[in-house]
């Protein structure tokens, strides 16, 4: 049970967290799913993001929940928002210790004016870029940020997540996204892709 998941649903987590006064997010491939309108696969997770600062609320939002802090690859129990290392930025949540993970949180360098990203701070957008938002309400990671993280890994199904997007961003988001992974991995095999996407748009 240490690492079974069952995730919640996204209208359970959204009802969790409205009122709660934070900024926040969906995240992962099912960010991708919300941005695209259809989902593109099952999904063993779900990863909500939000900005570090408001991490308190997480025992409010998630009230007598099992919390834990993913540190150095393993999970510690965590009961005090003053008490999180800064190397932490993933908070995995279980309504019990003996029931399924439901899900993770991810916490964001930054705030509403401006989200950096934590494996180069030099990467910013304003908070208001970062945050899309469906047509009934659900907040997600606009697409070029979130392709920015499934860069790093580039696993055949951030390959897929980038083609189910690359006609769907606009240039400049795929601008953005060049120029953000150009400062991260300048031989990228994404960059000739996103390139060649833009080319082809002028012609």
């Amino acid at each position: 049970m240490e690492h079974a998941w069952q995730p919640m649903a996204i209208p359970d987590v959204t009802a969790r967290f409205v009122g709660s006064g934070a900024d926040w997010w969906i995240a992962g491939g099912q960010a991708i799913d919300l941005f695209l309108g259809w989902e593109t696969r099952s999904h063993g997770d779900l990863d909500v993001e939000m900005f570090r600062s408001d991490r308190s609320v997480l025992f409010e939002v998630f009230e007598g929940w099992d919390l834990q802090a993913m540190s150095e690859g393993s999970l510690v129990p965590w009961s005090d928002p003053r008490n999180l290392a800064d190397s932490v930025f993933g908070i995995w949540a279980r309504p019990t210790p003996d029931q399924p993970w439901q899900v993770e949180i991810m916490l964001a360098d930054g705030d509403r004016s401006e989200w950096r990203f934590r494996r180069d701070p030099s990467i910013r957008m304003p908070g208001e870029r970062l945050i899309a938002t469906t047509a009934d309400g659900v907040p997600y990671c606009t697409p070029e940020v979130q392709l920015l993280y499934k860069s790093k890994m580039a696993r055949p199904k951030d390959d897929v997540d980038l083609a189910h997007c690359l006609h769907h961003l606009s240039p400049q988001q795929r601008r953005w996204l060049i120029d953000a992974i150009s400062k991260t991995s300048v031989h990228h095999p994404w960059l000739r892709v996103l390139e060649a996407s833009l080319h082809q748009q002028h012609e």
